[in-house]
């Protein structure tokens, strides 16, 4: 379990100090009205927190797809309004942009560099720091949300939830026998460029976590390699990336290059879900996604129910009803379908293995 990270108390002239994930204590005021959430994940987690939009008034370019082609704009309408000049590519602020929101707080990255921090600290905008890395780290960002928004119980209780239910599944995950643990590469990017998740990623913790193995865990972060390092990983299953457009398990299927490999030759290649968020890099889902992650590696071990609590968890999160067709998009039963064992595991009404 996670230690909670934020610290919460009344400072003079009725600020309050948070520390956040980096160790910075930042005064911020009594009454937060406007936000601005840079980390991609953020936008959708102040949604869930504080159950709308009204205080987001920034959030990265790069969270608009998750509202336009995700569930997120379903659930929350009115996000398509939120403006995402304020930040863009290698999460950059626009200073110009963040000077006409007037921000009350902005969350931000905290250990990708100074140089998109500095832009924030020099406009005098109380900023919040996180850190990425195993995917256990978005508890507190729940956590730092709550407390920024002052509504810390709601923060908490999902924080709990969230490190509960990854616990349980990694403890699943432990109880597998090493030679029962299946190879597993997630491909960052593909097919042009092969990047892989390695050491410090997210996706590296989650894939031990659900009880796999992960060929690549030697190499530092994203790692690019070549078809023939692939070869000879021979993976049982490989997962695929949601910022690709198009890409999903038929391509791998239909292409030369990745003939021979194991997870090919089975049918094992899987397109991570998307719901409010996507599902591979840590959010408010991951507790489902790392459940899901478990299921596919183990058919036989998986747990029964996953549709169901999917449509739980979105009460919970989003206070929406899911229909069960929602949930075959989250699931991408479409794409998805014709992998092996994911009818039996995923389709409404099947049986289980």
């Amino acid at each position: 379990m996670i230690v909670l990270g934020v610290f919460f108390f009344l400072a003079p002239a009725a600020a309050r100090t948070l520390t956040d994930q980096n160790g910075h204590t930042v005064d911020v005021p009594a009454t937060i009205r406007r936000v601005i959430a840079i980390p991609i994940p953020l936008a959708s987690m102040v949604m869930v927190v504080d159950g709308g939009t009204s205080r987001l008034i920034g959030m990265n370019s790069a969270a608009k797809s998750d509202i336009t082609e995700g569930l997120l704009g379903r659930m929350f309408p009115q996000a398509a309004q939120i403006p995402t000049r304020i930040a863009g590519e290698n999460f950059a602020p626009n200073a110009e942009a963040l000077i006409t929101a007037r921000a009350d707080l902005v969350i931000q990255w905290g250990d990708r560099g100074n140089a998109i921090l500095d832009p924030i600290r020099a406009l005098g905008i109380p900023m919040l720091t996180l850190k990425y890395g195993n995917s256990v780290l978005a508890a507190d960002w729940l956590r730092l949300t709550g407390a920024a928004l002052g509504k810390p119980e709601r923060g908490e209780a999902l924080a709990r939830w969230f490190e509960q239910r990854v616990d349980e599944i990694a403890r699943l995950g432990a109880a597998v026998p090493e030679n029962e643990r299946p190879r597993v590469i997630y491909l960052m990017r593909g097919l042009s460029t092969l990047q892989v998740a390695g050491k410090g990623t997210s996706m590296d913790g989650d894939i031990r976590d659900a009880g796999g193995i992960n060929p690549a865990a030697h190499l530092p972060g994203a790692a690019v390699v070549g078809i023939e390092q692939i070869l000879t990983w021979n993976p049982d299953i490989i997962l695929l990336n949601n910022f690709e457009s198009g890409l999903q398990p038929a391509r791998l299927y239909a292409d030369s290059r990745f003939q021979g490999i194991k997870a090919i030759d089975e049918k094992r290649v899987y397109l991570y879900p998307r719901g409010g968020f996507r599902w591979d890099p840590p959010s408010q889902e991951t507790p489902l996604a790392v459940e899901w992650l478990h299921d596919i590696f183990h058919p036989r071990r998986a747990l029964p129910g996953l549709r169901a609590r999917i449509a739980q968890v979105y009460v919970d999160l989003y206070a929406y009803r899911i229909t069960e067709a929602e949930i075959d998009e989250v699931l991408r039963m479409k794409e998805n379908g014709q992998s092996a064992h994911y009818q039996t595991l995923f389709a409404n009404g099947t049986a289980r293995p």
